[in-house]
């Protein structure tokens, strides 16, 4: 028995739902898919409302509460031991998307499908996005809030925090909690298509605030949490050079944002901008 768990904010379900019950359906299984609505716009609810499916069940949030708190909601409100969360802005990327989780749904360990992109970037605009994606994201083996399964009841030792702000991280906090409940992770080839791209300046955007976020993760810990980023600025903090990196980032940060939101935008530039934007922080 399974519950699918997804938040919707501003993406349109439709297609999505109906390929996901007609593949629940094929399982056999007792199933509920779950919709929890974040206040997007009108447009987005009245589409989302109009999806009658037995099986389904739709909510309504007047209110925002952002990435974690809907993600806590969508365990309370689900009926089933076994959850399976993604979001709203993925694509189904094979007919036995669902059947590929049921072998572990009795193993108790949290399984991560992860997640890819599409061949060409449909639109120049979302470029550095879709070029980030594919070349970084895709490698990643970390557990990733947009597909994943997981026991319902590893949720009394482990929830989603809600000490972080915005866009970015909740997920590697969930993941390093999850290994201090000694809760254990399995990674299986079983990926969605993420179809939701941000434009360059949107991502920029999201990317500053994921590293504002990461910032706070680290000071939560009682030890140093590694990651590239954070290991690199270690390693150069004991050669004096994030205060010169702090110097200069103002003066080089116009230079590189034109790269980044041009047609050609460099994950090399990106880099740099993430590693002048981190040692801005204060």
């Amino acid at each position: 028995m399974f519950s699918i768990c997804i938040p919707i904010y501003n993406q349109k379900l439709s297609l999505l739902v109906q390929e996901l019950h007609r593949q629940a359906v094929a399982t056999g299984l007792a199933f509920e898919i779950l919709l929890i609505d974040d206040a997007s716009e009108q447009a987005y609810r009245t589409e989302n409302q109009a999806i009658k499916l037995p099986n389904v069940r739709y909510i309504q949030l007047e209110e925002n509460i952002g990435r974690a708190r809907i993600r806590n909601l969508l365990v309370e409100e689900s009926k089933y031991p076994c959850l399976i969360f993604m979001d709203g802005d993925m694509g189904i990327a094979s007919n036995d998307f669902i059947q590929n989780y049921v072998p572990y749904m009795q193993e108790g360990v949290v399984c991560v499908g992860g997640h890819i992109y599409e061949a060409e970037c449909p639109d120049p605009k979302k470029r550095l996005h879709w070029k980030y994606g594919k070349r970084r994201e895709t490698k990643a083996k970390s557990l990733q809030t947009c597909n994943f399964m997981i026991c319902k009841s590893h949720f009394d030792q482990v929830q989603f925090t809600q000490a972080l702000q915005g866009y970015g991280h909740e997920d590697t906090l969930f993941g390093i909690q999850l290994r201090e409940a000694a809760i254990p992770m399995r990674h299986i080839d079983n990926p969605l298509i993420h179809l939701g791209l941000n434009n360059a300046d949107d991502f920029l955007q999201r990317t500053e605030n994921a590293l504002r976020n990461l910032k706070h993760i680290n000071q939560m810990l009682q030890e140093d949490y590694y990651s590239p980023i954070l290991h690199t600025k270690r390693l150069l903090g004991r050669t004096g050079m994030i205060a010169l990196t702090r110097l200069l980032f103002p003066i080089v940060k116009p230079l590189l944002r034109k790269n980044l939101l041009g047609k050609h935008p460099s994950l090399w530039v990106l880099n740099v901008y993430k590693f002048g934007f981190l040692c801005s922080l204060k």
